[in-house]
């Protein structure tokens, strides 16, 4: 029988997944905390990962990216806001 081997999955991977994909609910400046929370859990899961030879790589893909999609939505959004504030004081 083939014996496979498997990897720890780095837990640090998935808080940065989960706080990634709840930072994109539109709940105000907590959205905001969770994706940079996400951001820098993912990106110490991915250093973890290369070093202690763990598996969850995609997961701390997936918070990189959920967080920096949400940084960047609400960042458009104050943008848009502050946009139509100055354009109606004119």
């Amino acid at each position: 029988m083939d014996q496979q081997q498997y990897k720890v999955i780095s837990g640090l991977a998935i808080a940065g997944m989960v706080c990634g994909i709840i930072s994109l609910i539109p709940i105000g400046l907590i959205s905001i905390v969770l994706a940079i929370v996400a951001i820098v859990l993912s990106a110490v899961a991915k250093s973890d990962i290369k070093t202690n030879n763990k598996s969850g790589s995609g997961f701390a893909t997936a918070g990189i990216v959920c967080g920096i999609i949400t940084l960047v939505l609400w960042f458009l959004f104050f943008f848009v806001i502050g946009s139509i504030i100055l354009s109606a004081n004119h």
